[in-house]
């Protein structure tokens, strides 16, 4: 593309809304819109105390009619109670208490469920039931941390705890307790509304994925988000707190600036509307533009074939080597192979320059198809001990520049490259069934 500037474009593909983000006028992330199960996860309901298993520790709550999820009663020692109280004996059955999906129903398991309540900002994610104080790891600047934690020792925020974001470094200090302190108030009102609810009513519910999609990405040097959906568009302007003049000064222009540019690649009423997130925006401000060309986005940014390439099991390298992603239900297996490279040089300098290349291409595919867990990389067999250090130097650095915390483990003594890397959300190729 002509211009560098990150675009993320919300769109309609294969059926269902996409969030695809290019970086440096390639795709780096795919994410489609979770099933309506799934959306569950982060939802607040009142539920009522259906039974309790002593032998598991753990209960059984009903937060939807008919509908129990399970309840870690070591994981939950302190329930937060719809009637507002502190003071109640052992939990039993038919209490009504808060509790938040943290983990939907699959399959023929229940959903899990808890009374840590959680609340997630772009900068600032609050902790119900904990008062410590976390900072995103890739955080690395020492003063800014200890000027963090002299802050927080200074903030009032009750049984509450805070963890500090990546972004929330590029947002300043500043922002990210702003961010708190609307995260704390919210918290306060959603426990306040319990009193007045009944069960099974919904107290909070996480943005939409449109809005979650934008505040999870890391806004430093600029993003331009594109979208032909207009109730999308709307939500958008609203969460990012657009106002008509700006949003129509942004995007007046957008349809032909779209045509010339090079194709290259709410909350529930019943108590906190979510959607608008004060201060969520807070690390820079992201442009918006309604796409109204009569020329298809998904055709324009060639959404289709990117996702094809994605969910393809092979990946060509410019080398001519290619690699061979096959995920399992245990782990992924990735295979390194010199395919059709053709070099001058001798094996050891083409296979170590096929594994610099394969490694950096490594980090891209796992973020590009959300891979999770456990890892294995069969990189091309190499004798010299120099080369196999230069390659998991390489790799290490590029892993280290993805947002989700990727962590190289070693080589094995059979040349296997062990990886892992925490589980977001699914895979895209489940995410696209």
């Amino acid at each position: 593309m002509e211009n560098m500037l990150d675009k993320l474009i919300i769109t309609a593909l294969r059926g269902k809304t996409a969030a695809v983000l290019f970086k440096d006028g390639h795709a780096a992330q795919i994410d489609f819109e979770p099933e309506a199960a799934e959306e569950e996860t982060g939802v607040i309901f009142v539920g009522k105390v259906k039974n309790i298993s002593k032998n598991i520790n753990a209960a059984f709550v009903e937060y939807r009619p008919g509908v129990n999820g399970f309840y870690s009663l070591k994981e939950n020692a302190r329930p937060i109670y719809a009637d507002g109280k502190t003071e109640h004996g052992p939990l039993k059955a038919g209490d009504e208490i808060l509790v938040q999906v943290e983990r939907s129903a699959v399959k023929t398991k229940d959903a899990v469920l808890t009374s840590n309540l959680t609340l997630t900002g772009q900068t600032a994610v609050l902790s119900a039931g904990k008062s410590s104080l976390g900072i995103s790891a890739k955080i690395r600047d020492k003063e800014w941390r200890d000027a963090v934690k002299r802050r927080w020792e200074a903030t009032e925020h009750g049984d509450c705890g805070l963890v500090v974001r990546t972004n929330g470094e590029a947002a300043g200090i500043d922002k990210v307790f702003e961010e708190f302190a609307a995260l704390y108030e919210r918290y306060l009102v959603i426990c306040k509304a319990a009193a007045s609810r009944t069960c099974y009513n919904v107290l909070y519910r996480p943005e939409s994925f449109a809005v979650r999609a934008v505040r999870d990405l890391k806004i430093c040097d600029g993003l331009e988000v594109v979208t032909d959906l207009p109730e999308v568009y709307k939500e958008l302007q609203d969460a990012l707190g657009i106002t008509d003049s700006r949003a129509a000064e942004n995007s007046g222009t957008a349809a032909d600036s779209e045509a010339t540019e090079s194709s290259a690649a709410t909350a529930d009423s019943t108590a906190v509307d979510s959607a608008k997130m004060a201060c969520s925006m807070a690390a820079g401000m992201p442009s918006l533009r309604l796409y109204t060309d009569d020329f298809p986005l998904t055709a324009l940014y060639h959404l289709e074939t990117i996702l094809s390439q994605a969910l393809s099991k092979t990946v060509w390298l410019k080398s001519g080597g290619n690699l061979v992603i096959e995920p399992t239900e245990a782990l992924t297996v990735i295979d390194v192979n010199t395919a059709k490279s053709v070099s001058k040089k001798t094996s050891e300098e083409t296979y170590l320059k096929t594994n610099l290349e394969a490694a950096g291409e490594i980090a891209v595919q796992l973020r590009l198809r959300n891979l999770s867990g456990i890892m294995i990389v069969d990189f091309i067999d190499m004798k010299e001990e120099e080369s196999r250090k230069t390659l998991l130097a390489a790799l290490r650095r590029a892993v280290t520049a993805d947002p989700v915390k990727t962590v190289l483990v070693d080589m094995t003594p059979l040349g296997l490259v062990e990886l892992t890397r925490k589980k977001i959300r699914r895979p895209l190729h489940e995410q696209v069934r």
